[in-house]
């Protein structure tokens, strides 16, 4: 075992699975890594992971729901990505006219 597996901070399942939730929807992983006192490639792993917390009724629910609701799911994640997008080319838009010789006639 390295000492860099004996320094790793144990982090409970739970927490874990909440987190890479939370970054999947609304939360960078950098920012998720500072908060628990973890490394960001941590919390990249817990996110690829694709394990998801269930609930019983998830797990009895008929499929033509389940498949709506990843379906749903989906669809949040991509509203969400589409507007961090939108926000950092507005950034650059706004950067690059700031940037602009002006009164130039």
């Amino acid at each position: 075992m390295s000492s860099t597996d004996r320094n790793r901070r144990h982090v409970h399942l739970g927490t874990r699975l909440e987190t890479a939730e939370r970054v999947r929807s609304v939360e960078s992983a950098a920012e998720a890594a500072r908060a628990l006192g973890v490394d960001e490639d941590d919390v990249i792993r817990w996110v690829g992971s694709g394990e998801k917390p269930v609930s019983i009724d998830e797990v009895f629910a008929p499929p033509e729901a389940q498949r709506l609701t990843r379906r749903a799911r989906r669809l949040v994640a991509l509203i969400a990505q589409a507007e961090r997008d939108i926000r950092a080319l507005t950034a650059r838009m706004l950067e690059g006219h700031h940037r602009e010789p002006q009164g130039a006639d």
